[in-house]
């Protein structure tokens, strides 16, 4: 065999000019295993699904066109597959409905439709565009719970005390009709009492009520151990073209917090129920105590910011990491902070047996609330069908494929969706040669200082071989690079300014050098070796 002949292979599929910075985010994810097409057969079976509901349909599911449901989402949502409303009841207690979009009377077992949905197992949300689980007939139409339109949907209704303890519940098919479709900021703005649109109506009654109820819910979790991560995250602007014309912090609402508090009551409530089943194997969402040498490493890392984890042997509690990220909130270090303590967690993954979840402090977890994006959503749906029907169970090793498979494309997607984050960070920052940013030393090794920057959230290197005022050496228990001749150490934690002297969209890589007189004038560094 000659070693030295040519490799050969086969082009599948050409996706445009890579100059086209649509092409390129595209690009990324597929390189990272993201399916971009649908099968022609799946998207033949959803175009052939109808829109309208038969009569019988209808008289089978309970009516609910009636209540007041609504739905809260970001601006740019093209589905909607969540909706609420909530109801005082003469008793003090509380009518709260989770009415999620009924995605499996639409998407059968076993059909080319099903098949996609679990080869992609998620949908896939890209800085400039969504790669949706279900074709887009689906996704964006039918199922989608559009205002003043009749849906299917599988509610979950619970009767709740104000303070958010779940007395009794029940799962049920029904047909509803959403009156209202609000955004985060409108919803917000009712909240702020800054909406002449919805001032006085019953819409903003519902939603004070709903608002004062999730506060209740957040603060219960709180009480439990639940671990309040708060990333701080980024929206990149793009113009027309696809390229970054800005980085903004991506503001968190309270509405967000009230959309999410009723999705984890639903997802808890579903878990407990179905989970608690002997006799039927189930889908919970698990999430297991973090390594303890992670923890270790975690409480050596802060320490060098001046902050203790307190553990024993690597066993951290719930509570105590909570203290942590409390305490470091607000602090130039907090960013890096909160990412290093996720960075210890374990992965949250779906699996057939039940673990808990770490992170929320419950025994019983799993996902309900989102089939239009989530394929064990879609099961955990049959699940609950075939258990009120009193039907034979899907089996054991079906689940665990589909919980194993899942979780790996759970991590493609969330690799892909980074992945296109940092691309479009990393082209704004090639615009900006020469500027200088505030950021805080996120790490440091022998090959130089990691600098997280301040503003637009991102990571560069301060390599050692430009860092021209001395020599610097590694020292490994305090995390600093240390100068030989003048003692001058960076740290974790450090505040410092850099310039941005290098960007490399195609790597995704960022070169930065420290700012001094001397870079005042050099936009670049000097490439020299050691």
């Amino acid at each position: 065999e000659d070693r030295r002949a040519a490799l050969q292979g086969r082009i599948l599929k050409v996706i445009g000019p890579s100059t086209d910075p649509s092409v390129q985010t595209l690009a990324v994810a597929m390189s990272l295993g993201v399916r971009a097409d649908f099968s022609p057969e799946s998207l033949k079976e959803a175009e052939s699904a109808s829109l309208s509901i038969s009569e019988e349909e209808i008289s089978r599911r309970e009516d609910l066109r009636a209540k007041r449901i609504f739905t809260i989402d970001p601006e740019d949502a093209k589905d909607y597959d969540d909706a609420i409303h909530i109801e005082a009841l003469a008793d003090g207690t509380l009518e709260v409905g989770v009415h999620i979009a009924d995605v499996s009377h639409y998407v059968r077992e076993d059909s080319e439709i099903d098949r996609e949905a679990f080869r992609r197992g998620t949908s896939v949300y890209l800085v400039d565009r969504v790669i949706p689980m279900l074709p887009e007939r689906l996704s964006n139409e039918i199922c989608s719970l559009h205002p003043n339109e009749d849906r299917l949907a599988f509610s979950c209704i619970m009767r709740v005390t104000p303070e958010g303890e779940v007395q009794s519940h029940r799962l049920v098919d029904t047909i509803i009709r959403s009156r209202q479709r609000l955004t985060y900021e409108e919803a917000q703005a009712v909240l702020d009492e800054d909406s002449a649109e919805f001032s006085g109506t019953e819409i903003e009654s519902d939603l004070r009520l709903a608002a004062l109820l999730a506060e209740n819910l957040t603060s219960s979790r709180r009480e439990q151990g639940a671990i309040n991560f708060d990333l701080p995250e980024v929206r990149v602007v793009l113009d027309e073209n696809g390229r970054p014309t800005d980085i903004v912090p991506r503001v968190r609402l309270a509405t967000h917090r009230l959309i999410e508090e009723f999705m984890l009551l639903a997802n808890r409530t579903v878990a407990r129920s179905l989970g608690d089943l002997d006799s039927r194997p189930f889908v919970f969402r698990v999430h297991e105590h973090p390594d303890r040498d992670k923890i270790k490493h975690l409480a050596s890392y802060v320490r060098a910011f001046g902050h203790e984890l307190p553990h024993e042997n690597g066993r951290v509690s719930p509570r105590d990491l909570n203290r942590l990220l409390e305490k470091v909130k607000g602090s130039i270090e907090e960013p890096v902070i909160e990412e290093a303590a996720l960075r210890a967690m374990a992965k949250a993954r779906y699996a057939v047996e039940n673990a808990g979840h770490y992170g929320l402090a419950v025994e019983f977890y799993t996902h309900f609330t989102s089939p239009i994006r989530r394929y064990p959503d879609l099961v955990v749906h049959r699940l609950a069908r075939r258990n009120a029907a009193g039907a034979d169970p899907l089996s054991y090793g079906d689940l665990k494929q589909m919980c194993d498979h899942s979780s790996e494309r759970e991590r493609v997607a969330t690799g892909a969706e980074r992945a296109s984050v940092r691309l479009k960070q990393v082209e704004y920052a090639a615009n900006h040669i020469g500027d200088r940013f505030r950021g805080v030393v996120s790490g440091v090794s022998k090959f130089g200082v990691y600098v997280e920057l301040e503003r637009i959230l991102v990571e560069g290197m301060v390599h050692v071989r430009d860092m021209e005022d001395d020599y610097y050496e590694y020292d490994e228990r305090s995390y600093a690079l240390v100068g030989y001749h003048s003692g001058k150490k960076y740290r974790l934690g450090d505040s410092v300014i850099v310039v941005l002297a290098a960007a490399r969209p195609e790597s995704r890589e960022i070169d930065l050098v420290f700012y001094s007189s001397r870079t005042r004038k050099k936009k670049s560094p000097r490439r020299r070796k050691r």
